[in-house]
């Protein structure tokens, strides 16, 4: 039997995007198209121009196309997979359903991404949502919307687990070289949370140098690293003792995910899946208070049954097995 073709697009090939480019690889033949806004409506008006003359080029040859995230780039590969009467997909994040208005962050805080991000959920087939939390958005903003919630998954063999003693470190991962992300992903609160806890090391990892003035004073315990290639993002998880999902908005945080599967004990913000996701392995709370944060962390640094408890509990919940077979379903149908 011919393999199916699927045309893969996405903006930033991330670790969870490159894993489900794996995924489908394993049973179809997959394109990647990029999509590479710039700053500005007209470096972006570009890209959609050239995407748009690469679909009218190409579109057709395809069997089913699926995209990451709902965007600027999104609507046009639905709208060709429309005309030709061919499957299209697209993978719910986060960014794509929210909307944080006072800090101009999520699709539909902009009215020109609110139309292709909209447009794109109306003619999509499937809607895939990481977390279930982003489901229930995505059914606000169009309550006909076919959507599924099939988590992003970590595969657990790439993530080591071996020392249980460990320094008093707290570490969290976060892409950010704008005020506007630094405030979505609460490194704020993570700054604050350092200030409470000095006998602790915190470490922020993806800080970019246009953003490091907006932690200053930078506390003498607080240290700022540039973004980490996988084997040494690893080693900071495998010897950190914390790690801290502090968000505003969250879908289904990935570097959680890895933490945890290497010891880490987590602890958070009840936003998006990171209540699901930390369980009874962690701390997660409603509001902002860090005294509490401040006291579970001096209570349980090295606290052996947690370290396990957060390995198990991503293992159970985010197989990869389950997606590969669920995508695998899926584009068996289209």
């Amino acid at each position: 039997m011919q393999k199916q073709s699927i045309l893969f697009v996405y903006v930033n090939y991330s670790s969870f995007v490159k894993a489900d480019f794996e995924i489908l690889s394993t049973f179809a033949n997959v394109t990647k198209y990029q999509f590479k806004p710039g700053k500005g409506i007209f470096k972006t008006g570009i890209e959609v121009l050239k995407e748009l003359i690469f679909l009218i080029f190409n579109g057709f040859k395809f069997d089913s196309v699926f995209v990451w995230f709902g965007d600027y780039h999104s609507m046009l590969p639905v709208l060709f997979a429309k005309l030709f009467r061919k499957k299209s997909f697209v993978v719910i994040g986060g960014y794509d359903v929210s909307t944080l208005s006072e800090y101009k962050y999520g699709s539909f805080s902009n009215p020109i991404r609110a139309f292709f991000t909209r447009n794109t959920f109306k003619f999509v087939d499937i809607c895939f949502p990481v977390a279930d939390a982003l489901r229930k958005k995505l059914l606000v903003l169009n309550p006909k919307a076919n959507a599924e919630t099939i988590a992003t998954s970590v595969d657990a063999e790439k993530f080591n687990f071996s020392e249980y003693e460990r320094p008093k470190t707290i570490i969290t991962v976060s892409g950010t070289d704008n005020h506007q992300r630094l405030m979505v992903k609460g490194l704020d609160r993570f700054r604050e949370l350092a200030t409470c806890l000095p006998e602790f090391e915190f470490i922020i990892i993806g800080a970019t140098d246009g953003v490091k003035s907006c932690f200053e004073p930078l506390p003498a315990n607080l240290t700022l690293l540039p973004p980490q290639q996988f084997d040494q993002l690893a080693q900071h998880y495998e010897h950190a003792s914390f790690y801290a999902q502090l968000s505003r908005s969250e879908g289904l945080p990935n570097a959680l995910c890895e933490a945890m599967l290497c010891g880490c004990i987590p602890v958070g913000t009840n936003v998006g899946d990171i209540k699901i996701t930390i369980g009874n392995a962690g701390l997660t709370i409603d509001d902002w208070k860090p005294e509490v944060l401040v006291d579970y962390i001096r209570l349980n640094h090295n606290n052996i049954q947690l370290r396990n408890l957060a390995r198990e509990r991503i293992q159970m919940l985010y197989d990869p097995a389950t997606r590969i077979e669920r995508f695998r379903q899926l584009m068996a149908m289209s």
